[in-house]
């Protein structure tokens, strides 16, 4: 079974957070000591090369895409969701625009490609006249 690939297009602004388990140690006056528990992991950047990293990439951007009865975006979104959701939150592929502004559909680009999983609750706003709003969508990267 192929990883299936976010589809959609994302909105800006695009933040980007680095997750590194670590511990800190505040021993006072002004002494502190902090361990990192990180192990370092390698990914390709696309062009061939490997580097090494510590953490894990956290994307967190808007959905604000309308949807009046007939449109068919909403549901789209919701429903790739909640295929994740229903299948024991199923990983997939994200690419960050930052990397690579159009997503390929295949995942066989590794240009800017990320392995995500969507670790909260679809949720949205019903508004009137059948306009509906995700606040915002926030995709974790997974390492394996």
């Amino acid at each position: 079974m192929s990883i299936p690939v976010w589809p959609f297009p994302v909105e800006y602004p695009v933040d980007l957070d680095v997750q590194i388990e670590e511990s800190i140690l505040y021993l006072g006056a002004g002494s502190i000591k902090t361990a990192q528990h990180e192990i370092p992991f390698t990914n390709s950047d696309g062009t061939g090369t490997v580097r090494s990293r510590k953490g894990s990439f956290i994307f967190t951007f808007p959905i604000t895409r309308k949807n009046y009865q007939g449109d068919e975006k909403f549901k789209e979104y919701f429903n790739f969701l909640m295929a994740r959701k229903e299948a024991a939150n199923e990983s997939f592929y994200f690419y960050n625009p930052a990397e690579k502004l159009t997503p390929d559909l295949t995942g066989e680009t590794t240009l800017g490609r990320y392995l995500v999983k969507f670790l909260g609750n679809p949720r949205a706003t019903l508004r009137k006249l059948m306009l509906f709003d995700f606040a915002t969508l926030t995709f974790t990267e997974v390492k394996s």
